[in-house]
């Protein structure tokens, strides 16, 4: 996927994100590059700053670690890790982070989503997600 096709489909969900999040409360979508850099982010009105922090982070994590932030959070468990092993204040293991990976299996993108119950926002990211490969 090329950059600019990226592009113009973030630009389509951002333009479609109430009909993503569906009924419920208001969230904040949040997309890393592979890089990890924030490339979108869209706060829905009413979320609260802390919720765009939980975003980023989500999205960063995502992209940095190229795993869902759920299957972080169980790998921490499992191997009895922390965070803190990482040595990356910027990671978090809260589920709603989720990669976006193209057909060749390459990196496209971190997406995050908070604002909501974990699992509800992780279900968002990956409807996100899903609008984001459409086509490709």
């Amino acid at each position: 996927m090329t950059s600019d096709t990226l592009y113009q489909r973030i630009r389509q969900v951002l333009l479609h994100i109430d009909t993503l999040a569906g009924e419920g409360a208001p969230v904040c979508l949040a997309i890393a590059g592979p890089d990890t850099a924030l490339t979108a982010l869209l706060r829905m009105p009413g979320v609260h700053a802390r919720i765009e922090h939980m975003a980023t982070g989500k999205a960063y994590t995502a992209a940095k670690m190229q795993c869902t932030t759920a299957a972080l959070h169980e790998r921490l468990q499992r191997e009895h890790l922390s965070l803190a092993d990482f040595m990356d204040e910027r990671m978090t293991s809260m589920p709603g982070g989720v990669p976006l990976v193209d057909k060749n299996g390459e990196l496209v993108a971190g997406i995050g989503v908070s604002g909501r119950s974990p699992e509800e926002d992780e279900a968002m990211a990956l409807r996100v997600r899903d609008a984001l490969l459409e086509k490709d």
